[in-house]
């Protein structure tokens, strides 16, 4: 089962990523072939900053509603757009668009939810993945880790 549901996620990632690039924007290993589409884009001057500005504070595992929150610490708003959430490194989880303004967390649902607000996003994977105790990563579009946090 675990192997249906890998390689369902691995194809999921592979059409994004083929969309991506019919579409002119980055693939993961040619990010130097575009502009910087956010300050937390790796090609951006801020790029050593997101990390730092970006934090995930908070990892709720759970067989009902898990969630983690992530905490925007700069003095700046941060876009997170074609980012993924890789857990434990096998799991990979693309993301909505996510806004981080200045000072407020975002709680981040991996589970199904009725609405979305700006504040509380739902990604919609249909089963609980994270477990008691491990590593949850944030991966912006060209592939490297922005953000680490192992837990509890």
């Amino acid at each position: 089962m675990k192997r249906i549901i890998y390689g369902t996620i691995l194809m999921i990632i592979l059409i994004e990523m083929a969309f991506a690039s019919g579409y002119g924007n980055a693939s993961p290993g040619r990010i130097s072939d575009i502009a910087p589409i956010d300050p937390a884009s790796p090609a951006s001057d801020l790029a050593g900053k997101s990390t730092y500005s970006i934090e995930i504070v908070k990892i709720v595992p759970s067989d009902n509603d898990e969630y983690l929150v992530l905490l925007n610490k700069g003095m700046e708003d941060r876009v997170l757009e074609r980012w993924f959430l890789s857990i434990e490194g096998k799991i990979l989880l693309s993301l909505p668009r996510i806004d981080l303004v200045p000072n407020t967390e975002v709680e981040l649902h991996i589970g199904n939810g009725n609405n979305s607000t700006a504040t509380k996003i739902y990604i919609g994977y249909s089963s609980p993945i994270l477990d008691d105790a491990g590593n949850v990563s944030l991966i912006d579009e060209s592939g490297r880790i922005m953000v680490e946090k192992k837990y509890p």
